[in-house]
């Protein structure tokens, strides 16, 4: 409020009003005073510091799967959301940002349409060296099966409960997995659906060795520590129908007269600017924004700063992206 984000007479489409001079003062007293700071900038640095510890999150929570971002699309949803996405997805390297036009809704439109799953764990203790004969292999594959097994009839015992039939359940095994001797584990979607030969133990290995390789680099791998299944994980599946996205026609890139709302000073980069503000519901498939820019809705409020811009698609989803 303070910043200009957000304005204080349309939270929650004026239902809320918000005292921007309270927000100023409690800022000046707790933050800005203390530190010797402007109003201003002490505001921005509570969003900087927010928008960086998100950021670190996502990074860290990416490559710790030993994912590339760039192969990634990240949605940025609920009401606070879309404040905050460029400055948790800035520099992050994301394939695409998108904001659903309905992001305060969207956690609970993606539980209306996610497919129903159950999951159960076992802890189980195997071990198999490197070298190890077949039937060392064909062992540890028995003891994973029989955990499997075990895990699977509660699973569907699960859905039955609740009315599905067992027909119905896909079952997707998975195991946690370590070198011995290494304390921390990876989860690895099995690559068998069942385990029985040398044959799927060695793809369980290579499973988890893939993976290993991309989490930490392959340079990293240990095979000769031998290898350590620490758990069983079974997950069963009923895929739902899922709803067909209504198809908004091409409008073109330039927003409709009745979609502007005037500009609002807007604090970033030790600052004042005037953002274009927007109203979300009436901007069409194709419309084009260049920051600064702040869209707004009854539920949610879309910043778009200096250096990025936005297009909103046939399925009113909006892609923002860092004006290079």
């Amino acid at each position: 409020v303070v910043l200009g984000y957000l304005n204080p007479e349309n939270f929650l489409g004026g239902a809320i009003k918000l005292d921007l001079e309270r927000a100023r003062q409690h800022i000046k007293v707790q933050i800005a005073d203390p530190l010797g700071l402007s109003v201003e900038d002490a505001a921005a640095g509570v969003i900087e510091l927010l928008d960086l510890t998100l950021s670190e999150y996502l990074r860290a929570n990416i490559s710790a799967k030993g994912y590339n971002p760039a192969e990634f699309t990240c949605f940025s949803y609920g009401g606070a959301g879309p404040v905050h996405t460029y400055g948790y997805t800035g520099g992050v390297g994301f394939k695409d940002v998108v904001v659903p036009a309905w992001a305060a809704g969207f956690s609970a439109f993606g539980c209306a349409c996610a497919d129903f799953e159950y999951r159960y764990d076992k802890s189980v203790d195997l071990g198999v060296g490197q070298f190890a004969p077949d039937a060392s292999k064909e062992t540890a594959c028995r003891i994973l099966q029989e955990a499997w097994s075990e895990l699977a009839v509660k699973v569907i015992e699960e859905f039955r409960t609740n009315g599905f039939d067992a027909r119905d359940v896909v079952l997707i095994p998975g195991y946690k997995m370590q070198y011995m001797g290494q304390l921390n584990d990876l989860e690895i979607v099995s690559p068998v659906a069942t385990a029985s030969s040398a044959e799927d133990w060695d793809r369980i290995v290579d499973a988890f060795e893939n993976t290993y390789g991309r989490v930490y680099a392959s340079s990293a791998r240990s095979p000769e520590l031998g290898f350590s299944i620490t758990g069983a994980i079974l997950r069963g599946m009923v895929v739902t129908q899922k709803p067909v996205l209504p198809e908004d026609p091409d409008a073109g890139p330039t927003p409709p007269g009745e979609a502007y709302l005037g500009v609002r000073p807007f604090y970033r980069h030790k600052e004042w600017m005037d953002a274009a503000l927007w109203k979300m519901e009436s901007l069409k498939a194709g419309n084009h924004i260049v920051g600064p820019a702040i869209i707004e809705s009854d539920a949610t409020t879309f910043v778009v700063p200096g250096g990025f811009e936005t297009t909103i698609d046939k399925h009113r989803l909006f892609h923002l992206k860092e004006v290079k």
